[in-house]
């Protein structure tokens, strides 16, 4: 909404942070950490201030680090990466990627601390395959 290319992403938010509440519950279920416990309070507080009907993901930071075309590097997120994510995540909470949640669960930190007290920062792992 701010940059010049078009280069944010709009999602669903219901169904996103249903996805990211479910996931936080089965990650917290290997974390023994109760600075886990205050970051999914802190997570889960902020996305009830935001609700709305969609999330809008603003890429403008990230995308113009690179040299590479921001519009291009949006189609790929869309198109690969956000649905790789997704998978991954799904997977977890069907019991089917105890490798990835591992992952996730030893440095959660990495993937679920909040770097901003009005934004939301996440990073997952991704398979190099």
């Amino acid at each position: 909404m701010i940059w010049n290319p078009r280069i944010g992403i709009a999602a669903d938010f219901a169904g996103g942070a249903k996805l990211l509440g479910d996931l936080l519950r089965v990650v917290g279920q290997g974390v023994a950490d109760r600075d886990f416990a205050a970051c999914v309070d802190k997570t889960m507080a902020h996305l009830d201030k935001q609700r709305g009907k969609f999330f809008l993901l603003e890429t403008g930071e990230m995308i113009s680090l690179g040299d590479t075309d921001p519009e291009q590097e949006v189609r790929d997120l869309v198109a690969h990466d956000i649905p790789a994510a997704v998978a991954q995540a799904e997977a977890a909470l069907a019991g089917d990627n105890d490798e990835w949640l591992a992952s996730v669960r030893a440095d959660w930190q990495a993937h679920f601390g909040s770097f901003y007290n009005e934004w939301l920062y996440f990073s997952f792992p991704v398979d190099e395959a």
